[in-house]
């Protein structure tokens, strides 16, 4: 009998010692409200541009949506009534991932989580300033883990509205998992979010892009011609994806890319490629005949 009493004693010790202890929605708010802002932009005559949320990440420094200080001329931060002037730290706008420096702010940094090890099912929380209604908290779970290039989106049912991007969403430990993003608005709940490890990815991600922004355009066609006329495809393909990362809004980038895919036989690719150079410049008339080709 005091054998089989001490069995039980150990197993209730290592149940409890073991079991992962899960916050409430008010702790959970508790706990990192103080480390959420409200992000809002304006235009070079001062007007309103855009509303959005921010989550401290580090010391004066919030991470946000790229999207949130898209075109803005100035930035500022609201925190517990008071207004800061942040600046540019980092941006991937691929990514929609992007860094303020604020100096002076003095705001609490989140914990930061892993969704490496997240599934679907498991409850979530998003605090932001959803039409500008600072620190909102909505609950909900993560209904998809969707994978992207370098990670995953995490689709989740906890309800967003405008002001909500760039704002913190936490796992049931009160640790940072990602930013609110977008939402589709064609059905009910599909909301997504960013995965917290873009942020940290962040700073090398900003200087490789930086770098090869650097290059030229000129640097950039002369070499997609030399590739084209060594009839080196496989080489232009991979020069003309680097060079559409890197100058995404360079109407010829995407025109090379699209003559890499047709050379290479793959004309779906091309043909995207081939519309997205004629959506960012139309008059070019060569374009109109590659992209013919394809469609024959």
């Amino acid at each position: 009998m005091k054998k089989g009493l001490q069995c039980f004693l150990i197993i209730v010790v290592l149940f409890f010692g073991t079991a992962v202890y899960s916050k409430t929605a008010s702790e959970i708010f508790d706990a990192v409200s103080s480390s959420v802002v409200v992000i809002q932009t304006y235009d070079v005559k001062g007007n309103d541009q855009s509303l959005g949320s921010g989550v401290v990440v580090a010391n004066d420094i919030i991470a946000t949506n790229c999207h949130v200080i898209k075109d803005a001329a100035k930035i500022k931060v609201v925190y517990k009534g008071k207004q800061y002037l942040a600046t540019v730290q980092y941006t991937d706008w691929d990514r929609d991932v992007c860094t303020l420096n604020v100096t002076g702010i003095n705001a609490p940094a989140v914990v930061k989580g892993s969704t490496g090890r997240l599934k679907v099912g498991l409850r979530v929380y998003a605090i932001g300033a959803p039409q500008g209604l600072e620190l909102t908290l909505s609950e909900g779970i993560i209904s998809s883990l969707r994978s992207v290039d370098s990670g995953q989106y995490l689709q989740i049912t906890a309800p967003v509205s405008h002001g909500s991007s760039g704002g913190g969403l936490f796992d049931e430990e009160g640790r940072l998992i990602g930013l609110p993003t977008f939402s589709l608005v064609e059905g009910q709940q599909l909301n997504f979010a960013v995965p917290v490890e873009w942020i940290t990815e962040l700073p090398e991600r900003h200087k490789k892009i930086s770098e090869a922004a650097q290059t030229t355009y000129t640097d950039w066609l002369n070499k997609s011609m030399a590739l084209a006329e060594k009839e080196d495809w496989a080489g232009l393909l991979t020069h003309s994806l680097r060079w559409t990362e890197a100058q995404p809004q360079e109407s010829f980038a995407w025109f090379s890319l699209g003559f890499a895919y047709l050379d290479s036989g793959q004309y779906a690719e091309a043909i995207k490629a081939f519309n997205q150079g004629l959506r960012i410049n139309p008059k070019k008339a060569e374009p109109w005949y590659w992209l013919g080709g394809c469609l024959c």
